[in-house]
């Protein structure tokens, strides 16, 4: 499907990118990704994967409840601190 996308494009929003791929195909699926976010691509994804969060994401919001918590910076987040804003703690 990434093939398929136009040369330029100002914005791309994935659900669950590579949900379902092996760890080689995650891999190059997130190359192609980050090669577009390079060129000036935003990116916008929701994902399951919490590695997945934690390993591509600049900042991260959490949906929880019908709450929305505020904007987390990447270097703010630990598993534990992102798994508590999906379970609803510390929201404001």
């Amino acid at each position: 499907m990434l093939a398929l996308l136009p040369p330029r494009c100002t914005g791309l929003l994935l659900e669950h990118p590579t949900r379902g791929l092996d760890i080689p195909s995650s891999r190059f699926v997130w190359q192609k990704m980050l090669e577009r976010r390079d060129q000036g691509t935003a990116l916008v994804f929701a994902s399951a994967d919490l590695d997945e969060l934690l390993a591509y994401s600049d900042i991260v919001l959490v949906f929880c409840g019908g709450r929305v918590s505020t904007p987390q910076p990447r270097s703010a987040l630990s598993p534990d601190h992102l798994a508590a804003l999906i379970g609803g703690v510390g929201f404001d």
